[in-house]
């Protein structure tokens, strides 16, 4: 018999509303609702939590390895595969030996990106890898079925049998354009069926990563993510597929991002709620507990800028992913989005995961939130809005009709577009990119090609002001300086000086070579500044005569600089306009605009020194 026993008796016990009144008067004359952050999901995150949250939620008591499964499908130690993508081009020969590298070198798997899969070298896979001891994946976009009657015919060759492959197919057309052909349903179907001897090798799989890559929220990457599943099995089921068998072959690709708690979180529901789908569909418990869920650091968080930031990213993003018990996972190579990786930044993504394991011993502890006050009440409140919007889209008739009337790619712009207009305000942050910037940074690529190339991901969260960045970039390689902003302070208000600091550090992060210049009164800036060499000019300015009276004289300037008012202008911007000044910048003002009109003006720029 065990007996519980209450540690730190001394201590009285408090309530809620003791640490409310604690925090209230430590606030003093802050109130205490000025804390409270409201999600993009539309969940209120308080800045304390007790054990009153939790003592009403029906999972508190739940182990690891039990039915939900909301706290992982294990229950001894926290193991996970160190899955790292290769992209294959032609045969993939050259990709094969660098898998056979890898897994002597801490990769416990290999996932195969390829391009055209009728090219790749099956025959010399198999003399390279052993395919009955290694974990291989495949990504493919078109023809798996036939690749895998190709990948089974070799097995037999090699004398393996079906049940000892581990590994399986990512191939998704559904989430990635909303429908499901008939031809790409059968071609599911013959997957499932090849496959039906290995139960190690997966062979259904839905994209997550679909949607966050594209900036949709932790409820809308969830449920999106189960109604596309709720899809394949309807489909696959009326087309003969036995329903246990679609169960044991779903898998999960998901993203895993920088916002650490959230993250998290996001696993426990997702495996809480297939399990109650499983449910809805009579299915044995035990095959909810089959799904296996893949993570790869986040396509939406990395940038081209200071790239060296994007190690620190992926290893936050990874721990978030383990914590959480995904069953694999890939880390991103830093250098991703602007050149092909090398052996380098292959190696470091590689460890990231095995440090996590090997020195962090993070694979020693399941579901370490467990007990979490607040991860307790997040995953209650993030599993009930994303269980309601997934009855949202099945009401509607389910995936497929809510993606063609627009509902699903409609409801991730509007998240995206409140994300996007956050990182250009400054009030979500993007380390190197729109704050922090690396002033010695040297771009050691084409800033001109790189944006023209069709695989450079344009929707990540970074990529309005990377263009912005490149346009600074090019300036510099065709005049052999920096772009110039001149930011002027006149007079000593505080008010100005904090929008005249904003101005200063959004010109540095968009590359240029920024100065802070300091004048007591307006004639002595008005005399200085006429003659700066500079493209843009700020002015703060304490008494508003002041920015009446130098507008309309700066733009006497031979070089017309794009003049800027660090204010808000409220119900005066067309008059300041009509005085001369192009635009304005302020604490929390949306960069979009600005931005743009920089470009511009520095394309044109560019335009006429060659003409």
């Amino acid at each position: 018999m065990t007996h519980e026993q209450k540690l730190f008796t001394e201590f009285t016990p408090a309530t809620a509303a003791d640490w409310e009144e604690r925090a209230r008067k430590d606030l003093r004359d802050t109130a205490l609702e000025s804390l409270f952050l409201r999600t993009y999901d539309g969940i209120t995150i308080k800045p304390f939590f007790t054990q009153e949250d939790v003592q009403q939620l029906p999972l508190m008591q739940q182990q690891p390895g039990q039915f939900p499964f909301m706290r992982g499908t294990r229950s001894g130690q926290n193991n996970w595969l160190n899955i790292q993508q290769i992209k294959v081009e032609g045969n993939g020969k050259p990709a094969i030996d660098k898998a056979a590298d890898a897994l002597q070198r801490g990769a416990d798997g290999i996932c195969f990106v390829l391009g055209n899969d009728t090219l790749f070298d099956i025959a010399y896979l198999a003399d390279t890898l052993d395919l009955s001891k290694h974990v291989v994946h495949f990504r493919l976009k078109d023809t798996p079925a036939p690749f895998i009657k190709r990948l089974y015919a070799q097995l037999e060759q090699k004398h393996i049998t079906p049940d000892t492959v581990r590994g399986g197919v990512y191939y998704d057309p559904l989430t990635s354009k909303g429908c499901l052909s008939e031809e790409e349903k059968e071609t599911a179907v013959s997957m499932v069926q090849q496959t039906q001897d290995s139960r190690d090798f997966y062979s259904l799989a839905v994209y997550g990563s679909n949607f966050s890559s594209i900036g949709a929220s932790f409820t809308q990457e969830i449920a999106f993510t189960l109604n596309a599943a709720v899809t394949y099995i309807d489909k696959l089921t009326e087309a003969g597929v036995p329903l246990e068998a679609t169960f044991r072959n779903m898998q999960f690709y998901m993203a895993s991002g920088t916002n650490y708690f959230f993250e998290i979180v996001k696993l426990r529901v997702l495996r809480l709620l297939w399990a109650a789908v499983a449910e809805a569909y009579g299915v044995e418990k035990a095959l909810a507990g089959a799904i296996r869920i893949h993570s790869t650091t986040s396509s939406w968080f990395e940038t081209t800028l200071d790239p060296y930031v994007n190690m620190l990213r992926v290893t936050t993003e990874a721990m978030a992913a383990i914590l959480a018990g995904c069953d694999s996972l890939s880390v991103t190579p830093f250098d991703n989005t602007f050149r092909r990786s090398d052996e380098f930044s292959e190696r470091i993504a590689r460890n990231v995961s095995t440090i996590l394991k090997e020195e962090a011993y993070l694979d020693k502890a399941i579901d370490p939130a467990a007990g979490s006050y607040y991860l307790e009440s997040l995953t209650n409140q993030l599993a009930v809005h994303s269980w309601d919007l997934f009855k949202e889209v099945e009401a509607q008739g389910g995936f497929e009709a809510a993606y063609q009337n627009g509902f699903i790619l409609g409801a991730i712009t509007n998240v995206s577009r409140k994300k996007f207009a956050n990182i250009a305000t400054g009030r979500e942050i993007l380390v190197g990119t729109n704050k922090y910037p690396n002033p010695k940074e040297k771009v050691d690529f084409d800033p001109e090609e790189l944006i023209q190339r069709a695989d450079f991901d344009t929707t990540r969260a970074a990529y309005p002001t990377e263009v912005m960045r490149m346009a600074t970039e090019l300036h510099l390689r065709k005049r052999k300086r920096r772009p110039r902003a001149v930011v002027a302070i006149i007079g000593h208000a505080e008010k100005r000086q904090l929008n005249a600091t904003f101005a200063e550090e959004f010109f540095s992060c968009a590359g240029f070579e920024t100065e802070l210049q300091q004048y007591n009164a307006v004639a002595e800036a008005s005399d200085s500044l006429i003659h700066a060499a500079a493209e843009v000019v700020v002015i703060s300015a304490s008494e508003t005569t002041y920015t009446h009276e130098l507008a309309p004289r700066l733009k006497q300037h031979h070089v017309k600089p794009i003049i800027i008012l660090a204010a808000d202008p409220q119900h005066m911007k067309a008059e300041m306009m009509q005085q001369g000044y192009d635009e304005f910048i302020f604490e929390d003002c949306d960069t979009t605009t600005l931005l743009e009109l920089v470009q511009k003006r520095l394309a044109q720029n560019e335009q006429d020194q060659q003409e």
